[in-house]
C-alpha cells in the first residue's frame, strides 16, 4: 500500500481538467527522456502517431490496470501520466519532447565523434592528407 495519507482521495478538478499541468508535462517528459536513453526515439514516434486517436482508450485501460503497476512504477507519476493521456495534446507534446531530446543526442554525438574520431576515421583522414 503507497504511504501517501490521502491514497484514497480523487482529485476531481486535476482529473478533468482540459489542460496538462506541469507535473503531467513532468512525467511526459520522463518517459520522453527514457525513451531517447533506450535509442527507440523512431519506433516509438511511429506508434504514437498510430495509436494518436486512441490515446483516451489507453488512458482508461491504464486505470483500469492501475493497482497492479502503479506500486512497482511509483504511484504519482503514473497517475499523472494517466492524467496527461486522457488529454488530446498529449501524445503530440510527447511526440514533440522524443524529438527535442532526440535532436540534442544526436548532435552531443555528432560534437564527441568530431572531438574523438575513432581509429577508421583517423586512418582516412591520414589517407586523405588531412592533420589533425
Amino acid at each position: 500500500m503507497p504511504h501517501d495519507k490521502d491514497f484514497f482521495h480523487m482529485d476531481w478538478e486535476e482529473e478533468e481538467a482540459d489542460y496538462i499541468t506541469p507535473l503531467q508535462l513532468a512525467a511526459l517528459d520522463k518517459v520522453a527522456r527514457e525513451v531517447v536513453s533506450r535509442r527507440m526515439a523512431a519506433p516509438v514516434i511511429m506508434f504514437l502517431e498510430s495509436v494518436k486517436p486512441l490515446n483516451w482508450v489507453a488512458s482508461q485501460l491504464m486505470l483500469f490496470l492501475e493497482p497492479f503497476y502503479a506500486w512497482i512504477l511509483g504511484f504519482k507519476q503514473v497517475i499523472d501520466l494517466r492524467r496527461a493521456l486522457a488529454k488530446r495534446e498529449a501524445i503530440p507534446t510527447l511526440i514533440d519532447k522524443i524529438e527535442e531530446l532526440e535532436l540534442e543526442r544526436l548532435k552531443n554525438r555528432r560534437e564527441e565523434n568530431k572531438k574523438n574520431p575513432g581509429l577508421f576515421r583517423r586512418i582516412f583522414n591520414k589517407l586523405r592528407g588531412f592533420k589533425k
